[in-house]
């Protein structure tokens, strides 16, 4: 289904954007003239609480195909008039213009007069910098597989969580698309070929190159991805069964690992082409360190988006333990389920992170540690580490990674032996895939639940910094699965007739963007109302087709500070939202 997207054009304000501090640094070390590569943030973002509640009742595939619908539409409407303004200066003053609708940004390399004008708009929230950085993790050690690896039917991780259990039931995955967003995959690999994704209306085959633009996502310099995509759905055909589900369904989507100020927006593109393309989970061996100082709150964005978009996905820890405070970027975003012992307050996401252990559930030395904080990042300000409060929790689970035997390239009958919470993720993803294979209607949030509470606890009890809940087990996982219940089809709960979602930003100095979700065509108006029930603006009244739309709210001198009640109509029903001014 797709759904009419309604753009509404900005005007300048007084109010401004601001420049962000590393920007500032690095605009004072340019000569004049010359282009600096920069992240743009157009005021608001979409709002995943409206998503859940028009997607109630949809199947996992319409409530991504919705979501996505959303998210491009609230960045068209934001975007827009930013661009026109890029578009407009002499050639030479902006290049390399890009877009992202999962976290809604712009980048682009600009010199600093530019910069500035576009800072000074009343639609944009700020201006970063974006540096050359790589969001690659390097495996801790690879090497060749010994004659005792080789031998075994299965790789040694997939035993010790309990998956061969798990197929004896009937569930191998069968159907369940896992997107491996990393360094490429060997699709010709005999353990990988016959269940590789292909999508033959659009005439792909594979996945995608986000790097080269194309849909051939074999690897060119790293056996990474393709090991990842072992440990998710390796059948065996070639000799070892080292897929946790190994009839999983693999979307290879091939990412930029070099040092680039494009490998950001690239990996950001990796994550919307999966989801946009039907993934149902998501494996991300990838992530950058706390030092590389990544954009946190687009990733973050991200997390919250793909979440709304019902898919759960896991990422790597990252390899820099035992210290503290060591997980990377995006593995340090929240999990979608909220455990009992996680006593710092703050929001959900899709990110479900990992830790590695080795066979004798021993955390791995170099598997990174939380705890991670939210305070000091806009809009969450989450997840503080004041006392009583210990920060976020993280990782949440840890799985097998070291000395991991899997597939490897080139070749088509090869494997290798890798060790890292790179390797850890995609035994996570795969049972994850076998969880969805037994149970198609389970949310992130209980797919994180299930993994957390039937983990095999290690360490300090409970949930901790190490181990997070403990080592994932898959028969108890997929056992639990099972008992949530499968409900029938789509259409369990009615779309509403009349939604109006959050504003964004909120509150609200200059320029409110929100969605409209309409059961059926009509006339739609949007008012609104003082505390005392006057009316003080229109928002919007025109015609609007059935479906979501993102509108926009230029905020008139007349409302002053304070709080503001949103009411819209259509077909005699009506919507309420609010809205707080602070100029």
């Amino acid at each position: 289904m797709r759904y009419l997207l309604v753009c509404a054009v900005f005007a300048l304000s007084v109010t401004a954007g601001m420049l962000e501090p590393r920007l500032v640094e690095q605009l004072g070390q340019t000569r004049s003239g010359d282009l600096v590569d920069i992240y743009i943030k157009p005021l608001g973002d979409a709002d995943p609480s409206y998503i859940d509640q028009v997607a109630a009742g949809m199947t996992r595939a319409e409530r991504r195909e919705f979501a996505c619908d959303v998210f491009r539409s609230v960045a068209e409407a934001t975007q827009q008039p930013i661009l026109e303004q890029l578009k407009a200066y002499p050639e030479g003053l902006v290049t390399n213009l890009h877009t992202n609708w999962l976290a809604n940004f712009i980048s682009c390399s600009a010199t600093e007069e530019v910069i500035r004008e576009i800072a000074m708009r009343g639609d944009v929230a700020w201006v970063d910098f974006r540096p050359a950085t790589s969001i690659f993790i390097e495996p801790i050690d690879v090497r060749p597989g010994t004659p005792g690896e080789a031998s075994r039917a299965n790789a040694w991780g997939v035993d010790k969580i309990g998956a061969p259990s798990v197929w004896s039931m009937g569930y191998t995955g069968t159907d369940i698309v896992v997107a491996v967003i990393d360094t490429g995959v060997n699709y010709l690999h005999l353990d990988l070929q016959t269940h590789m994704w292909h999508d033959t209306p659009a005439g792909l085959h594979y996945g995608w190159d986000m790097e080269s633009g194309d849909g051939d996502p074999m690897p060119t310099s790293s056996n990474h991805g393709t090991h990842c995509a072992g440990s998710v759905a390796s059948d065996g055909t070639a000799g070892t069964n080292c897929g946790v589900a190994p009839d999983a369904i693999i979307m290879a989507v091939k990412v930029m690992t070099t040092v680039s100020p494009e490998a950001e927006q690239n990996v950001m593109d990796g994550f919307e082409w999966a989801v946009d393309h039907g993934a149902d989970v998501l494996s991300t061996s990838l992530g950058y360190m706390p030092a590389w100082n990544p954009q946190r709150a687009l990733w973050r964005t991200a997390e919250e988006n793909i979440m709304a978009a019902g898919v759960p996905h896991s990422i790597a820890a990252g390899n820099e333990g035992p210290s503290s405070y060591t997980i990377r970027t995006p593995g340090d975003c929240p999990p979608p389920w909220t455990h009992p012992q996680q006593t710092a307050p703050g929001g959900h996401s899709a990110c479900i992170c990992v830790g590695a252990t080795n066979s004798s559930d021993v955390i791995a030395d170099f598997s990174s540690r939380g705890y991670v904080v939210w305070e000091g990042i806009a809009p969450w300000f989450d997840y503080n580490d004041t006392p009583p409060n210990a920060g976020l929790i993280r990782p949440d689970v840890c799985a097998p990674g070291v000395d991991v035997y899997s597939c490897s390239w080139p070749g088509t009958n090869v494997y290798t032996t890798m060790s890292g919470t790179s390797m850890a993720t995609p035994h996570n993803a795969g049972l994850m895939a076998l969880m969805l294979d037994a149970n198609p209607t389970l949310s992130p949030a209980q797919v994180d639940q299930i993994l957390e509470q039937t983990a095999l606890d290690l360490g300090a009890s409970g949930k901790e910094n190490t181990y997070g809940s403990g080592r994932i087990r898959a028969y108890e996982a997929v056992q639990a699965a099972i008992s949530v219940g499968i409900e029938s089809g789509s259409g369990v709960v009615p779309a509403p007739g009349l939604l109006i979602s959050a504003v964004t930003p909120n509150p609200v100095s200059s320029i409110a963007v929100f969605d409209i979700y309409t059961g059926e065509a009509g006339r739609v108006v949007v008012r609104a109302f003082d505390l005392a029930g006057r009316q003080v603006a229109v928002l919007h009244n025109g015609d609007l087709g059935q479906g979501s739309h993102s509108l926009s709210f230029i905020v008139p001198p007349s409302m002053g500070n304070g709080i503001y009640l949103l009411r819209a109509d259509c077909n005699g029903e009506a919507a309420v939202g609010r809205m707080t001014v602070v100029r």
